[in-house]
């Protein structure tokens, strides 16, 4: 996922909401590619976290602090000698292109104040921070780039910082309409989107196929008659209003666009209309959608696929023992017959010999013709003993098999609740608390190293209003955690009837929760449980308690009492 310049112009606005005039008070490198900077405003700390590793360069604002090294590698050590306690004047973009300064004041000789910058270019696998002193020369940079690398320009100690080659094209914000329109029909190119990305500056190609799915054109844009000129430049009018509504504030809601297999593939400051295949979700502000990004885990990741056919096997094999187990119990059940025709044998054995396979007698009890299987190599009293001993092996069987039934059965819904929970798992944190799980089950051997904790993963949060807020678990930690510690006694807790999916409780400040509110909670219920894709599912509520954890019951398992049963109609999910 590329950031677009039109995007980055407004990650920048909210920067510098959140960053201008704050004190810059502790500097960490959490990783070699990375860069957090603790901001002191007046009431409260702002961490910046910059991620330079990987395909997309990652700015956010983390709540939760990564950890640290316990030796901070040179470039740290040289921010934290130059840039501490400096002060945060300005956040910029240079033109729309994708390089963000960061000015900071700091106190030189003389008492004078000097401004250095911290420069980032987010351009992909390219991107770089660079620091760069009040002349302009380069102190040092996160990646050197030397002649070796690139004879146009390069990224050295004690050179002189130039910017990237300067895009051509109109400022797709700034520019009139009518103007790109124009340069689009004066454009060589054979398609509009082509056209458009030759003729601006600040969009690629997912906001180029946005504007020529908005206008319907799409033919060789010096071919375009004046009604579909019309239609480009309203088209382009549409896409500008919306990206300034999100810089002066009018409307902050920006949208991503995520595929099947679970990335982020574009993120754009106005409601896309192509890619239907895509699950579109809209988020508050650009910071909180670039923080989803980095929790997302993709599904071919081999740690999911893995757990996934992991917990598959089990089932498989718990389902066929569950079967085993039934016919083991019907021929324990049918013990009364063996020990019939052991009393049979035992009152005609006289009348037999060995090396017979079978025989037919009067059966004891009520003078019916009786077919007896026997054991040629064995006498007919050595038979009626065996078939004693079937009686009696199967007698003491039917405890022992029913016992095991149970505990299959326990097992068995435990693993459906682990399937369920990877397959509303999105986050590394969520994959990982369930790997643990397989663990501490000895369905997953321990790891011979410990593997590095993705942190503790937080139940999805959904308001529905200013007095009435959804938790909802995504897997069985979770659910334990969303039930018994966020719960309370009167809150109404939510579940799919007898189908494996997540707890959710419903919290409210009014005096009783509102009928359309306990409509959504169990729509939502349904919508993340293996019922989603069905048209109607039932689920139980009830005061949270009447919801009990039995001793020594799995992660997840609950029993409860004084439920209410709705038919509702899977809500689609809201990740």
């Amino acid at each position: 996922m590329n950031l677009e310049g039109i995007t980055l112009r407004v990650l920048v606005h909210e920067l510098s909401e959140a960053l201008d005039g704050g004190r810059i008070y502790k500097i960490f490198m959490p990783g070699k590619n990375s860069l957090l900077l603790q901001v002191n405003q007046i009431s409260h700390t702002v961490n910046l976290l910059v991620d330079m590793g990987g395909d997309t360069p990652l700015i956010t604002l983390p709540e939760r602090l990564p950890e640290r090294p316990n030796v901070p590698p040179p470039f740290c050590m040289l921010l934290r000698k130059h840039l501490e306690e400096g002060r945060i004047t300005e956040i910029r973009q240079k033109e729309l292109d994708r390089v963000i300064s960061i000015d900071i004041d700091l106190i030189g000789a003389q008492r004078k104040i000097v401004t250095k910058k911290l420069i980032l270019e987010m351009t992909g696998r390219n991107s770089n921070i660079i620091f760069v002193n009040e002349e302009g020369i380069i102190l040092d940079a996160l990646r050197h780039i030397g002649k070796a690398q690139s004879r146009v320009r390069q990224i050295l100690p004690n050179q002189p910082y130039e910017y990237p080659p300067a895009q051509e094209g109109l400022d797709i914000l700034a520019a009139d309409p009518h103007a790109i329109r124009t340069a689009c029909t004066a454009s060589d190119a054979e398609t509009l989107t082509d056209a458009l990305i030759r003729a601006t500056q600040g969009i690629g190609k997912q906001t180029a196929l946005e504007i020529t799915a908005r206008s319907g054109c799409d033919g060789a844009p010096r071919l375009m008659d004046i009604s579909a000129a019309a239609d480009l430049e309203a088209a382009i009018r549409s896409l500008q209003e919306e990206t300034k509504q999100r810089l002066t504030g009018g409307e902050r809601t920006v949208y991503a666009q995520i595929d099947k297999r679970n990335r982020m593939k574009n993120l754009v400051p106005y409601k896309p209309t192509i890619h239907p295949d895509m699950r579109t979700v809209p988020f508050p502000s650009l910071l909180s959608a670039l923080a989803y990004s980095a929790s997302l885990i993709p599904v071919q990741i081999p740690e999911k696929d893995t757990l996934q056919k992991l917990v598959q096997t089990h089932l498989t094999k718990t389902a066929r023992k569950l079967k085993a187990l039934a016919q083991d119990l019907a021929r324990a059940e049918n013990a009364d017959t063996q020990k019939v025709m052991a009393d049979t044998l035992m009152a005609y054995h006289y009348q037999l010999k060995k090396g017979d396979t079978t025989c037919t007698l009067n059966n004891l009890y009520d003078n019916t013709p009786l077919v007896i299987p026997l054991a040629p190599q064995l006498t007919p009293l050595e038979n009626a003993q065996a078939y004693y001993r079937k009686y009696n092996k199967y007698k003491r069987a039917i405890g022992e098999i029913k016992q095991q039934q149970e505990e299959t059965r326990d097992l068995l819904a435990y693993l459906e609740s682990l399937d369920a929970s990877l397959d509303t798992a999105m986050t590394r944190g969520e994959i990982d608390e369930i790997r643990q799980e397989l663990v501490a089950a000895k369905l997953l051997p321990a790891p011979r190293k410990k593997l590095p904790s993705q942190g503790r993963s937080e139940p999805l949060k959904i308001r529905l209003d200013k007095e009435t807020v959804l938790y909802v678990g995504r897997n069985n930690r979770q659910n334990d955690y969303v039930t018994f510690k966020l719960g309370r006694g009167h809150d109404l807790w939510f579940h799919a009837k007898n189908i494996p999916g997540s707890h959710v409780i419903l919290k409210t400040t009014l005096p009783a929760p509102r009928q359309e509110d306990i409509l959504t909670a169990a729509q939502v219920a349904a919508a993340y449980s293996k019922g989603q894709h069905a048209d109607r599912v039932p689920v139980d509520y009830t005061e949270r308690r009447y919801v009990k954890k039995p001793n020594g019951a799995k992660p997840g398992f609950v029993i409860f009492t004084n439920q209410t049963t709705l038919n509702v109609k899977p809500e689609n999910r809201k990740e």
